[in-house]
């Protein structure tokens, strides 16, 4: 099957191109469409399609530009030209460019298969008998098949089989016990400096790298070895020459090293996990270098993360006035998990944690604020990243939230009509949470307040609906009985209000995403 690129401003002919392609019998493919040339630039990077049909009069960047710069990354690229200007010019300048043919609008069924059919014929040939496009020397063309080599091998797709024949194919010996991947991101090059790709490149092959992806300032390097260990010591002497010998030229430079793996199959996953921890690395620990296996430890770490900042956390806030602030962010700081707080990736999800308790508690006190209109204010006016990256900064930040979102309430409770109503209401969920008869009409009639009047009230200054809030007390007193005795589940689903004990399992794996023995379980350090 031949992969094919169609790149049209005009909705309507785009679709109809489309069409006949997917009409083909299976023949040919339509991998993927932009409307312009430079979105489809960054888009045929990615998926190295075999034939590219392209408009010339199109905004941003034309049908000519984009061939140029198309046929730089993949010399094999054959292009089929359709366009509205039988000029002799256009189809001089097409051919120069290497256009493989040329046709007018408005497009036939026949005259697109005919041509489709002849690129298809052209590209088995090349295929049996590779030889070097005209304009490009021998080192060139297996630079460029290196690079579609790299792309296939991080992004996927590609079968073993045809990934270990056409590294044989491009005399690429990496049949080994590991591999590993080195991502680099440019985020702050000096542009007046031209040639910066090219410098990558002749430092790349000092080095002697021959398998490596670089596009839109972030690089991509391959590696692998039967030795563990020597590899990654590689790995990081070619990280600190690159960052030595680029530095000027870019002083933010960012790194993270993927996981290891002992399959090619499984490098597109280890690429995938690591462009996404490059991706966050980049907003909170710009310039630094990061193994993907030490990032795996932290994550395994923030599964027990919301212990800190969660439930419990977020009640004494909703009741906390200004001066117990300070007294709750230490005890979380301080508690058994505090010392991981010496991560910039925990510090950044502890402040979003935070946050996230901040907007709703100031949401609730002003209803008429939007809630991504507060997140981005706070997150700006507490400077996140930088309490993130910099830990001296970061329990003032965190400190600053807190008290942001207590002041809101506060203000909120002082002003409010029902203020007195909600602490009433408040204080008999708690006390009577456990009655399995309590529901949102007969606290409604303890606190004298019509149903629905009470439902609207109570969900506007708590933050949450009546049934949330009485859910949330009942899970939490669960959590507590499940970690620090051995009573039965029944026993427990009865003590916090709950008749039936397979309900009470249901809600309570609703909750937590864990059924209340592998809670239970977790929380004791055993394994099932």
């Amino acid at each position: 099957m031949y992969q094919v690129f169609v790149v049209e401003d005009e909705l309507l002919i785009r679709q109809h191109i489309r069409k006949n392609i997917e009409a083909m019998d299976g023949l040919f493919a339509c991998c993927g469409e932009a409307s312009d040339g430079e979105m489809a630039l960054s888009i045929i990077q990615d998926l190295m399609p075999d034939i590219l049909i392209t408009d010339i009069r199109m905004p941003f960047l034309d049908g000519f530009g984009l061939i140029r710069h198309a046929k730089a990354i993949m010399p094999w690229l054959k292009v089929m030209i359709i366009s509205g200007f039988d000029d002799f010019e256009y189809a001089r300048t097409a051919i120069t460019l290497g256009a493989n043919a040329y046709l007018l609008k408005p497009v036939s069924t026949v005259d697109l298969r005919r041509e489709l059919q002849k690129l298809a014929a052209e590209i088995d040939q090349d295929r049996n008998s590779p030889g070097i496009p005209d304009g490009f020397n021998e080192s060139e063309v297996d630079q460029a098949l290196r690079q579609h080599y790299m792309q296939q091998l991080v992004h996927g797709g590609v079968t073993t089989t045809s990934l270990l024949d056409k590294a044989n194919a491009l005399k690429l010996d990496i049949l080994r016990a590991h591999y590993r991947l080195a991502l680099f991101s440019f985020d702050d090059v000096d542009f007046r400096i031209s040639g910066f790709g090219e410098r990558i490149t002749s430092l790349l092959h000092s080095q002697q790298v021959t398998l490596y992806e670089y596009s839109n300032m972030q690089l991509t390097v391959f590696f692998c070895d039967n030795d563990l260990n020597a590899m990654t010591d590689g790995i990081y002497r070619l990280i600190g020459i690159v960052r030595h010998e680029l530095g000027e030229l870019c002083p933010v430079i960012t790194v993270v090293v993927s996981g290891a793996v002992n399959r090619l199959s499984r490098i597109a996953d280890a690429h995938r996990t690591a462009a996404d921890l490059l991706n966050k690395a980049k907003l909170v620990s710009a310039g630094q270098v990061i193994d993907a296996d030490d990032a795996a430890q932290l994550a395994a770490v923030y599964i027990d993360f919301n212990e800190p900042f969660g439930a419990a956390f977020r009640q004494r806030m909703m009741k906390a006035s200004a001066d117990e602030v300070e007294a709750i962010l230490d005890a979380a700081l301080s508690g058994p998990n505090g010392q991981q707080f010496s991560s910039v990736l925990m510090r950044y999800y502890a402040l979003l944690e935070i946050m996230k308790t901040a907007v709703q508690m100031i949401r609730s006190a002003d209803g008429e604020q939007d809630e991504k209109d507060i997140a981005a204010r706070l997150y700006s006016e507490c400077d996140i990243n930088l309490a993130s990256c910099e830990r001296e900064a970061f329990r003032p930040a965190a400190l600053k939230l807190m008290q942001l979102a207590v002041n809101a309430r506060q203000e909120r409770s002082q002003t409010g009509k029902h203020y007195h109503v909600i602490n009433r209401a408040v204080a008999y969920v708690q006390e009577h949470f456990n009655d399995p008869n309590i529901t949102l009409i007969s606290v409604a009639e303890d606190v004298g307040m019509s149903t629905a009047h009470f439902s609207t009230v109570f969900s506007q200054n708590m933050g949450k609906p009546f049934i949330s809030y009485l859910t949330a007390l009942r899970i939490e007193k669960a959590k507590e009985l499940l970690a620090t005795t051995d009573r039965k589940l029944a026993e427990i689903a009865m003590e916090i209000g709950y008749n039936e004990p397979n309900y009470f399992s249901h809600v309570f794996k609703k909750s937590e995403g864990m059924t209340p023995k592998e809670y239970r379980n977790q929380a004791r350090g055993e394994h099932q």
